[in-house]
């Protein structure tokens, strides 16, 4: 059992993925928060922007689901104070994997982003027959490269909240907190002026934060596919898995090379989803500290 130090309504301790070669730690900050139940449950607080400024700490959190988390967790949510929770989940997923377990008096906020596309049935077919032949090396990519359009409504209303300050602490997440967890982190810290290689390096604390279970899944996944009579080379099968489950900096930047060769600029993007200069301004005096 994974134990924390409170102090009063004081968190003293946190322990969980890090690593100090991380260059997204960038000084002790220990940024991820260790639960049973959420294994990459953390803070993008924390990080310079291009002016040397630093976006605050315990104000934003993101994550996977929530859904099976215990009552020890619940208790360490509520002394983080956080009082929004906005679940990119479709309420398809959420019948299948449970609603959010959260302590009373959070406002639950539901932006679904549906995973109702051709990446998503290659992907589910492929966790069922181990055969990730069909699954492109660069699928991650591609599906970070569609969200800015698939997800563009959520997006919008994550930052519409965010603009309030009223709502913080607040906390964002999908099911395991990688692809549409992992967009919006990128989004929002672009919107705060934090510098792209930060924000990849943010992206692949989930490598750290999700080791055991993904190296778990990999194993279930190639013991399947050695059932399968279809499937003729291995090797090369587990070796799309393995690129599927362990992130690469190349993976987020499909949402930045899809904006930037779409829109011009995060700052064109986010005026095209109707977000405006004065939201922006909103979201970096509630954020970048003082």
């Amino acid at each position: 059992m994974r134990k924390l130090v409170l102090v009063g309504i004081a968190i003293s301790t946190f322990i969980g993925c890090n690593n100090p070669k991380n260059s997204a730690k960038q000084d002790d900050f220990n940024r991820t928060i260790a639960l049973e139940g959420q294994d990459n449950f953390r803070d993008p607080g924390n990080y310079k922007t291009s002016e040397g400024k630093t976006v605050q700490q315990r104000k934003i959190y993101r994550s996977g689901t929530l859904s099976q988390i215990s009552e020890e967790d619940k208790a360490i949510i509520q002394q983080l104070g956080i009082k929004t929770v906005i679940n990119f989940l479709t309420q398809e997923e959420i019948s299948k994997r449970g609603a959010d377990n959260l302590p009373d008096n959070i406002k639950s906020v539901y932006l679904p982003i549906s995973g109702d596309n051709d990446e998503a049935a290659i992907v589910l077919q492929a966790r069922q027959t181990g055969d990730f032949s069909k699954v492109p090396i660069e699928l991650n990519y591609n599906i970070h490269k569609l969200l800015p359009e698939v997800g563009k409504d959520s997006y919008y209303g994550l930052f519409q909240l965010l603009t309030d300050a009223s709502n913080y602490p607040v906390l964002f997440h999908c099911s395991h907190g990688v692809h549409r967890t992992g967009t919006a982190s990128a989004l929002l810290l672009s919107a705060l002026d934090v510098p792209w290689p930060t924000i990849e390096s943010d992206y692949l604390l989930s490598n750290e934060c999700r080791q055991h279970e993904s190296q778990m899944r990999i194993n279930q996944l190639d013991s399947v596919a050695r059932y399968n009579l279809d499937i003729i080379d291995f090797k090369e099968n587990r070796k799309n898995i393995e690129a599927f489950y362990i992130l690469q900096p190349e993976y987020i930047l499909g949402t930045k090379k899809h904006i930037e060769e779409t829109y011009g600029s995060f700052a064109k993007y986010f005026e095209h989803l109707g977000i405006s200069e004065q939201d922006i301004l909103a979201i970096q005096l509630n954020l970048i500290q003082k």
